[in-house]
């Protein structure tokens, strides 16, 4: 979905919803953030940049700990992309029209 894509999709869903409400205004801005692309992108950025580095202080973990611990955060940046390349490819909006 592209920003001008998005911006329509706000505009029309703006006239269903009573703006005034903060949570349905808030639910529909989830919503769309969740379904774009670059939102899983970026998240898998931050998991990837919180991943330890050398010369990081590691205070009392251990080392199996911290690989532990980095094994997971990789593992989850890379479902998050998996899910950009999905969103971007509109494969999950065929899919989820049949739940």
């Amino acid at each position: 979905m592209t920003a001008l894509d998005m911006r329509a999709e706000v505009a029309r869903l703006a006239t269903r919803i009573d703006l005034d409400e903060a949570m349905r205004r808030r639910g529909v801005q989830e919503a769309l953030s969740l379904a774009a692309a670059c939102t899983w992108t970026r998240r898998a950025e931050a998991l990837e940049g919180a991943i330890s580095r050398p010369t990081d202080y590691r205070g009392q973990s251990t080392l199996e700990q911290i690989a532990e611990r980095d094994r997971l955060l990789a593992a989850q940046a890379k479902a998050c992309r998996h899910k950009a390349i999905l969103l971007e490819l509109h494969i999950l909006d065929d899919f989820e029209g049949e739940l």
